[in-house]
């Protein structure tokens, strides 16, 4: 019984040590981070191989346009919540990540947004990202994905940030299915540059080689058309030229249909 006493004793001894022990460095730590100050600050554009919408100079313009001059301030005072949704209203940036070490870093790390789609319109050009959200065009940088244009079934206002309207999302969601098909195969991110929606609502593709379009239809179905747009690529403009057609046609069920170029039928 003694024994059993000694062993609880024991333990409450070394729970209390441990308690204590945190309590007393918390205690030191809160101490001593008011009289640090902000030596450096550090800031990552995690994707900036693929995207430069933002500048690390122009992320330091926004923070110390809130904040003033971070470096020589006490950490305690500099606000990394309100930092983080000031970088969230640039349109262009996805996430912000900001945080302060005990020995004077400020880190600030961007994600950027990735533009899937450009849609040029009379109010002027937008990126769509993978998330639908929609963004203005940014001077400084320019995003190499297909143009949408045309009758597009919407109306973006000039400077628009921000989803689309539900109603508009569903299309929007479509297109952007459309765009993402193409972003994640190396042919056809290569061999697309613009998607035209015409005055019945079809979808016609541009590619970059020859002198024809893609008859796309709606935007169903979008693996199945790509295939058979695949198969003319494979077994009939390599044999027939690539000037022989003006258009392929996608839109009908096991058929592409193929026409003519005038041109060349003259010849």
């Amino acid at each position: 019984m003694f024994k059993k006493i000694l062993i609880y004793f024991a333990v409450t001894l070394v729970i209390a040590a441990i308690g204590a022990y945190f309590f007393f460095a918390q205690k030191l730590y809160s101490t001593n981070m008011p009289a640090a100050l902000c030596r450096e600050i550090n800031i990552t554009l995690l994707d900036s191989a693929q995207n430069r919408f933002v500048t690390q100079n122009e992320v330091l313009e926004i923070v110390e346009g809130f904040s003033g001059k971070s470096i020589g301030q006490p950490v305690e005072k500099i606000n990394t919540h309100l930092i983080e949704k000031l970088l969230s209203q640039r349109s262009a940036i996805k996430e912000s990540q900001v945080s302060v070490t005990r020995d004077g870093k400020l880190q600030i790390d961007i994600t950027q947004r990735k533009p899937v789609l450009r849609i040029q319109s009379e109010n002027g050009g937008f990126y769509v990202d993978e998330s639908q959200y929609i963004f203005p065009l940014v001077p400084a940088f320019t995003s190499y994905v297909p143009i949408v244009s045309g009758h597009i079934p919407f109306t973006l206002n000039a400077g628009h940030r921000g989803m689309a309207l539900e109603d508009d999302g569903n299309w929007m969601g479509k297109v952007l299915e459309l765009g993402n098909y193409m972003s994640n195969d190396p042919f056809w991110n290569a061999q697309i540059e613009q998607i035209y929606v015409d005055t019945a609502g079809d979808i016609i593709l541009i590619p970059r080689v020859g002198d024809h379009t893609i008859i796309f239809g709606d935007l169903n179905d979008i693996d199945t058309k790509f295939n058979k747009l695949y198969t003319f690529y494979r077994n009939v403009a390599p044999t027939e030229g690539w000037e022989k057609y003006s258009s392929v046609n996608l839109k009908y069920k096991d058929q592409i249909i193929c026409k003519l170029n005038k041109k060349r039928k003259n010849k």
